[in-house]
């Protein structure tokens, strides 16, 4: 596994050596002056010149580590999403089979959402219908209730035994 040093640590480095060539410039500066406007010449030059290198190299490194978190964080998407693709798999049933390709799940699992989503239509309208005849069913025990109390009711008033 590759070493990533932590951003801390990183931007510690970068801050050292800013002010490690910040202090080698300011030094060239007050030996041989200001560096000259063409290029320039000397110690006061290559101090500069130094300064821009590590710069170079700061930037190198920041861009370097930029790339490898990417690297990860994708490396790490993409397994969350093949796991997904995985679950998908196993649950729908015409997949059970052996091996899919990505595009096959999926195509599999719209068919199966569709198929799911017609059988549930079928079942509510049963249900609708089981409900309205649970509904009637009171209705007729309340009806019966009510004319077996009335019959009873009559066989008391004209002494009709059970």
């Amino acid at each position: 596994m590759m070493y990533l040093p932590s951003e801390s640590h990183h931007h510690h480095q970068a801050t050292e050596l800013r002010h490690t060539a910040a202090t080698i410039s300011y030094a060239g500066q007050l030996l041989l002056g200001p560096p000259e406007s063409k290029g320039g010449s000397g110690l006061a030059s290559t101090v500069v010149g130094l300064q821009s290198v590590y710069d170079l190299q700061m930037e190198q490194r920041c861009t370097a580590y930029r790339r490898a978190t990417h690297k990860l964080s994708e490396q790490k998407r993409r397994k969350i999403l093949n796991s997904r693709y995985d679950d998908l798999r196993a649950i729908i049933p015409a997949c059970q089979d052996g091996a899919h390709s990505k595009m096959s799940v999926l195509k599999k699992a719209m068919n199966y959402i569709e198929q799911l989503t017609k059988e549930l239509m079928v079942q509510e309208h049963v249900l609708r219908e089981l409900q309205g005849e649970q509904e009637r069913n009171r209705l007729l025990q309340q009806e019966h209730l009510l004319w077996s109390n009335k019959l009873q009711t009559l066989r008391k008033h004209y002494g009709i035994g059970d």
